[in-house]
């Protein structure tokens, strides 16, 4: 799953990094055939990146919930549970601890 999810974003970065690249080229087209001013290209290549890294940031929360609820669906033991777990046996032992001192006291 994890060598998945990493596919994923790579996939994801890459297609940006090509989007990138594309805009500007279509741009400088533009700008070069006299269909938009420098100015006006630059604005254009401005707000395409911006609504890119919105869209991207989206994608990615949205991967990040959807990972997030196959876990919490799946049987799968994670940092937490193992944490929750150590401070079960600690609080156990603890306990245990305690009630051999008692016996301790009560026999001699």
């Amino acid at each position: 799953m994890r060598e998945s999810v990493r596919k994923l974003g790579l996939i994801g970065a890459g297609l940006w990094a090509v989007t990138e690249d594309k805009i500007n080229d279509l741009v400088k087209d533009l700008v070069d055939k006299g269909d938009i001013s420098k100015e006006e290209g630059k604005k254009v290549i401005q707000d395409v990146l911006e609504e890119s890294k919105k869209q991207k940031v989206d994608l990615e929360k949205k991967i990040s919930e959807k990972i997030q609820d196959s876990i919490s669906k799946a049987d799968i033991f994670t940092r937490k549970d193992m944490h929750e777990l150590e401070s079960r046996v600690d609080i156990l032992e603890d306990e245990i601890q305690k009630m051999k001192n008692k016996d301790k006291m009560f026999f001699k």
